[in-house]
């Protein structure tokens, strides 16, 4: 293989039911990407290496590229791409025949077709990340705020005397 002989990068995604996810997982300068209705184009030059980068993936439903957004993640280039028809999800990226090597799910970003909610990755823990702002410290009742006993616990009821007052005499 020549220096020059491009390899595809490594690229990972996700849907919901109007968008997909598309993100390439190597950071490349040099960048050039195009997106038509049925496919995305991605070029770059690996920073780490110097490894020339090259994909073509042909969608297996329209997106609409007018809509397609990018950010610059770290070490990682995220693609937002909007499909052309909102509706139910895809079973697959391509509309080739086999799985590309190169191309997986990434299930960080994943959430369930028949999911109601959309996941708050901001707010996966609560108010921790707020604990250092200062202010009054947490308590262990705070862990349970808003939790509602559904029950009576047992251990809840009154401790039996042990020794009846009729026996005293």
């Amino acid at each position: 293989m020549s220096a020059n002989t491009a390899v595809p990068p490594p690229v990972s995604w996700a849907q919901r039911n109007d968008l997909l996810f598309v993100i390439v997982n190597v950071e490349c300068k040099d960048v050039e990407y195009k997106f038509t209705e049925d496919s995305m184009y991605f070029k770059g030059t690996s920073i780490q290496g110097n490894k020339l980068h090259e994909v073509t993936l042909n969608f297996l439903h329209k997106i609409n590229p007018d809509k397609v957004t990018s950010k610059n993640i770290s070490r990682c280039l995220e693609f937002t791409i909007y499909k052309a028809e909102s509706g139910p999800y895809w079973p697959t990226l391509t509309s080739d025949k086999k799985k590309p090597h190169f191309l997986k799910v990434d299930f960080n970003k994943w959430v369930d077709e028949g999911s109601d909610e959309e996941i708050d990755h901001n707010d996966l823990f609560g108010n921790l990340g707020r604990l250092h702002e200062g202010g009054d410290k947490p308590s262990v009742n705070d862990l349970f705020a808003g939790e509602e006993d559904e029950e009576e616990d047992s251990d809840d009821e009154q401790i039996p005397p042990l020794v009846s007052d009729s026996n005293k005499e």
